[in-house]
């Protein structure tokens, strides 16, 4: 039973941590009314996407792929290859980025939004066209990953572009800061 229950955890890592993502921001995130309706509510729930579901995801597929590469392709129903490596660092490199963007500019957020979002949209391409000329539907190809591969990047989006703060009010607070 244990046993079930910490394969079941792992396999679906992915989607826990997004729901986990959600869960922490709406409790952490004041609600629309305490923030005097201000953009912080779509703050929070973007900071925590990216940090949870983008960056610690990210990290844990680097250390799949990188030191257990013979779970990883199984489930992804591959073959194990020498591009675990590539897709390890590239992990690695984007669950970086989304830690840092927890607390980043504006710049730096979209910059790595849209690595992010490029990266795991590519992926799910790829897990799509895996479906239909390999007909492989194993878990890791056309379960949780996929899924959140499609969730995650359309969520930051989403979150990251209602968090921008409109031109007017970007303005009066430049001009109180003065």
């Amino acid at each position: 039973m244990i046993e079930r229950l910490i394969k079941g955890f792992f396999v679906n890592f992915s989607i826990i941590f997004l729901i986990a993502s959600i869960v922490i921001a709406i409790l952490k995130t004041p609600s629309w009314r305490e923030s005097g309706g201000s953009t912080a509510v779509y703050e929070g729930f973007y900071r925590w996407i990216t940090l949870l579901a983008a960056g610690v995801v990210a990290i844990y597929a680097f250390i799949l792929h990188m030191f257990f590469p013979n779970l990883a392709a199984a489930s992804i129903g591959w073959q194990n290859s020498p591009f675990q490596y590539e897709v390890a660092i590239a992990n690695f490199g984007f669950g970086v980025l989304c830690i840092l963007a927890f607390k980043a500019s504006r710049g730096f957020r979209v910059a790595s939004v849209t690595g992010i979002s490029l990266w795991l949209w590519g992926d799910a391409a790829g897990h799509i066209r895996q479906m239909i000329s390999s007909n492989n539907f194993s878990s890791g190809n056309a379960g949780p990953w996929f899924w959140s591969d499609i969730l995650v990047p359309l969520l930051l989006i989403i979150f990251l572009s209602l968090a921008k703060i409109p031109q007017e009010q970007h303005q009066t607070k430049t001009k109180i800061k003065a």
